[in-house]
């Protein structure tokens, strides 16, 4: 039974070695692991602060743009206003030259003076009305001159 004891000994301490050479080389591994974990965060470190300034560089130059772009934008407001001035005076003027063509019409159509007469009077009135209408687009040139010269 002596001998039983001691083979089972010998068998139990190649067990053991055995099973620390598994851990140590185990631990080896680890260890390179690790060391290759804790180059990757210090590269990882370099290279978040090294885009931390390129992003806040990038920020700075967006924000500097975007003012620019309100500041045009701004001064096309006075130009839209403008187009709009010019193009009711145009609306207005038109119209007034439709009902102009129109009286001037209807009085060549005409058959009997009388009711010629009575047109020639409605279109002496429709010229006021283009007069007016010519003045309202040369009120509104000046007005357009004046803030494209602002501008």
């Amino acid at each position: 039974m002596d001998l039983f004891i001691q083979i089972s000994v010998a068998v139990i301490a190649v067990a053991f070695i055995i099973l620390m050479y598994s851990i140590i080389q185990t631990m080896k591994v680890l260890k390179a692991t690790l060391d290759e974990v804790r180059l990757t965060v210090g590269q990882l470190r370099t290279d978040v602060s090294q885009i931390t300034v390129d992003v806040k560089e990038m920020i700075h130059n967006t924000n500097a743009m975007t003012l620019d772009v309100r500041g045009k934008l701004s001064a096309l407001d006075v130009v839209f206003t403008t187009v709009n001035d010019i193009g009711h005076a145009l609306h207005s003027f038109t119209g007034v030259v439709k009902q102009s063509a129109a009286s001037v019409v209807s009085s060549i159509k005409a058959e009997d003076r009388p009711a010629a007469i009575e047109s020639k009077r409605e279109h002496q009135g429709s010229s006021h009305h283009i007069a007016s209408a010519v003045i309202d687009g040369v009120s509104s040139s000046l007005r357009i001159w004046n803030k494209i010269k602002k501008i």
